[in-house]
């Protein structure tokens, strides 16, 4: 199904979220700019003007650029952004290309700290105890000097965790971090990394490359290439694999909701239980990109919506569109260069 005619009726106009809610004590208090809504991160290219962040609110107001907007004279982002990451108060936005984080306030996207010590081409992040941990890869073409740099949240100093392996996407888990050591088939494990001590507690070999990942009910559900590996995480094995059928191999994109795994594979989109032991061979929907090679760049489910990026040509501008749960369209808006993720507020 080509979605394009749906453009013209469903873009949506740049305007402030701002709304009232009351508190606990029936006090009326006003929200913050950006609560209540959908950052989506636009990477950009070489050119550092063309990385920015849109939001998209929950009545599906958009404002553009909204880094920039909010802190006209401080640092820019920089840009090849590749992901965000939060605390309760804190936005960090990561630059690959100019190996630095940038801090902001979550719910007003003011500026707090520029952090570029440390650095080489760092990728994902996650924060437990007081700190921030970021994976690097360095050199791409090797996981030897693949590394963590570690940001102390209370001053924003940085140091280094030497890894030795290929170090990808990271999330926290009962206080433990979990590394995915998978980079387009380079690695095919899992590393179990305590913040306590700094040390490797485990690598769980999953004969297979990560690409994505979420957790439900004490299990980590990881896609590889060919198989979707669970992982208990009260010890740490392997639960159970589900292979994947010829036409499902390299999918990519797993996110969880409400019992349902969701994924993609080419611009079509799966879903089926966390239960089921076989992959569904007809997808919820599909869609047709007009992309060269970023159709279904961004994916993600929240709150009854399905959430898919079109990389565009990645030097101008392109679209983001939201569908419902059963595969219908619901919008379409227009964002930045690139966009690659989606971060719920």
């Amino acid at each position: 199904m080509n979605f394009k005619k749906y453009l013209i009726a469903f873009a949506a106009s740049a305007v402030l979220v701002s709304c009232n809610s009351d508190d606990d004590n029936g006090t009326k208090v006003e929200n913050q700019a950006f609560d209540n809504g959908t950052f989506v991160l636009n990477e950009g290219n070489s050119n550092v003007s063309s990385a920015s962040v849109t939001f998209i609110g929950d009545n599906s107001t958009v404002q553009q650029d909204i880094y920039n907007t909010v802190n006209p004279g401080k640092p820019g982002l920089g840009s090849y952004l590749q992901s965000i990451f939060f605390t309760d108060d804190l936005t960090f936005i990561i630059s690959g290309s100019a190996n630095k984080v940038t801090v902001v306030n979550r719910h007003t996207f003011e500026f707090v700290a520029n952090v570029d010590t440390n650095f080489s081409s760092p990728r994902y992040g996650a924060v437990v105890n007081g700190k921030a941990y970021i994976t690097n890869y360095a050199d791409y073409n090797t996981g030897d000097d693949d590394f963590l740099t570690v940001i102390n949240l209370t001053d924003f100093t940085t140091s280094k965790i030497q890894l030795n392996n290929w170090s990808e996407k990271i999330t926290e888990e009962n206080g433990k971090l979990y590394i995915f050591n998978g980079y387009y088939g380079s690695g095919t494990s899992v590393t179990v990394f305590n913040p306590a001590n700094n040390t490797v507690e485990k690598v769980i070999e999953l004969n297979d490359s990560p690409n994505s990942f979420d957790e439900e009910d004490g299990i980590l559900y990881v896609l590889g290439d060919s198989k979707l590996s669970k992982i208990n995480l009260s010890n740490n094995t392997i639960a159970g694999t589900v292979t994947l059928p010829e036409a499902l191999l390299y999918s990519k994109n797993l996110t969880i909701e409400d019992d349902k795994i969701y994924f993609t594979n080419d611009t079509s989109v799966y879903t089926m239980g966390v239960n089921a032991t076989t992959l569904p061979v007809t997808p919820l929907f599909s869609y047709v990109s007009t992309s060269a090679y970023g159709g279904m760049y961004g994916f993600n489910v929240e709150d009854d919506k399905i959430y898919v990026a079109e990389g565009g040509d990645f030097a101008s501008n392109s679209q983001v569109f939201t569908f419902s749960l059963t595969g219908s369209l619901l919008g379409a808006y227009n964002v930045g260069v690139g966009p690659n993720g989606f971060y719920f507020n």
